[in-house]
């Protein structure tokens, strides 16, 4: 394999030397400057405007010169129009209603946690004192309604 790689280089070696010492062709110039002159400029207009040959790979016709740009700041998609605030009238009072006179706010009064002592336990709950049966184990339990309850050593509180 080696061999090989080196008899190419070796075929190739006048090839590229010939070729590493021909200057590359300047392409010729396109785009005109201040340096050119009013002649760059007239040259410049005269060549044609690029576009794809039918293959789509290269240009049709080279030197060519860039399509000219489009100035989108000159046209508008949708017309510009300007609405004034219609001239407001003059606000009229409300009318005013009557209102019942203010009466001071009493909140309910609210009555403590009943806490009850709990009497007898087993597996499936406890009874209190009065004979109120309270399901379930451990620290919460359900009374009768169905709410819980927080039981704190021998007292329940619901």
């Amino acid at each position: 394999m080696k061999t090989l790689l080196l008899a190419g280089l070796l075929a190739c070696q006048p090839l590229c030397q010939a070729w590493a010492q021909t200057p590359p062709a300047s392409l010729p110039r396109v785009v005109p400057d201040a340096s050119g002159g009013e002649a760059a400029a007239e040259a410049f207009r005269k060549l044609p405007v690029c576009s794809l040959a039918p293959d789509g790979k290269k240009l049709l016709v080279e030197p060519c010169r860039p399509a000219p740009s489009r100035n989108f700041t000159q046209r508008r998609s949708v017309p510009q129009t300007i609405l004034t605030m219609p001239p407001s009238r003059q606000a009229q009072p409300l009318p005013q209603l009557s209102r019942p006179p203010a009466t001071a706010y009493t909140p309910v009064p609210v009555p403590p946690p009943a806490t009850r002592p709990l009497g007898t336990c087993d597996a499936a709950g406890c009874r209190d004192a009065s004979g109120t049966r309270y399901q379930g184990t451990g620290p919460v339990l359900l009374d009768p309604s169905g709410r819980p309850c927080r039981t704190d050593g021998q007292w329940v509180q619901c």
